[in-house]
């Protein structure tokens, strides 16, 4: 029940902010070819996304298929419009608990650890450019990264202790959080700079597709990742609404674009990215659908 009405709830929320922005309207685009290609490479992220995923539930769930992470990963993508951040991890976390009947606590801590693999990629894929936008978000960026880094290696056995410990007297049972190789870390950490690299280069296409191509950029579409994981990073603004355009915004000018056309293009990239997620959700909803009248045929027979 609770997962049906955070996949709700979360369409309401997506549909809700569109109409309220405006953003039901689609802009004029000087290369369609290139927002085709873009949603496309941005679905792609999607996918390879789930491929991380996969590779770090396997530590708890050793038998979990890739469509079954797939699923889980893309059924409840609207839920950051939620307003507390912590939706999308409970989704993708639930929807492996009803599957594999195995415990949220573990699966929602994995989910949390995934989420944070994912924004030092952003981070680490989006430095250098920034390094030249603003010196004082490069330093701000930088100690982010630092910090990120420092849980997921140096102090990761200590934070899951104390987080085990809390966990057991809030629950009053024993649990223990699971413990992550440096192997399965960095093999997770490269599929999520993969993932930021290809939602780079589509923003670029997507720069392309509303802009003339000889005023764009190559290192244009590296501002995405870091203001899309800074976003993230505000946790009261659901989505990273506001923020993350404001700092496209703010990056795009400074590298040489007109203040009106950045805001703009800026506002459009939240309707394009939800382009992708919308393709995303719906080849999930697709899947799903396929899975469970293939399970339902099996049990007939």
């Amino acid at each position: 029940l609770f997962l049906k009405i955070l996949l709700i709830t979360s369409l309401v929320s997506v549909f809700t902010y569109l109409y309220l922005k405006g953003l039901l309207v689609m802009p004029d685009l000087e290369q369609p070819y290139w927002f085709i290609s873009s949603i496309v490479i941005v679905f792609l992220g999607f996918y390879l996304e789930s491929v991380g995923w996969h590779a770090l539930v396997r530590s708890k769930i050793p038998n979990v298929s890739l469509k079954d992470a797939f699923i889980s990963n893309g059924k409840y993508i609207f839920s950051k419009y939620i307003p507390g951040k912590l939706w999308i991890i409970a989704g993708r976390a639930g929807y492996l608990k009803e599957k594999y009947k195995d415990s949220f606590v573990d699966l929602a801590s994995i989910s949390f650890y995934y989420q944070l693999i994912s924004i030092l990629a952003g981070l680490l894929v989006g430095l250098g450019v920034i390094y030249f936008i603003s010196l004082r978000w490069f330093w701000i960026v930088l100690a982010l990264v630092i910090v990120i880094f420092i849980i997921l290696s140096f102090a990761q056995r200590f934070v899951l202790s104390k987080t085990s410990r809390l966990l057991s007297r809030i629950f009053r049972k024993e649990i223990e959080l699971p413990v992550f190789s440096s192997g399965r870390v960095l093999r997770v950490m490269f599929i999520s700079l993969a993932v930021w690299v290809l939602w780079s280069i589509s923003f670029y296409l997507f720069l392309l597709s509303m802009q003339h191509t000889e005023i764009i950029s190559l290192k244009a579409g590296l501002i995405f990742p870091v203001s899309t994981v800074l976003g993230i990073l505000i946790v009261i603004a659901p989505g990273g609404l506001g923020f993350r355009e404001g700092f496209l915004a703010f990056g795009l000018t400074a590298i040489g674009m007109q203040a009106k056309e950045a805001a703009s293009i800026a506002v459009f990239s939240r309707l394009w990215f939800l382009f992708g997620e919308f393709l995303f959700f719906g080849v999930v909803i697709i899947v799903n659908l396929f899975a469970k009248r293939n399970l339902s045929l099996k049990y007939k027979i």
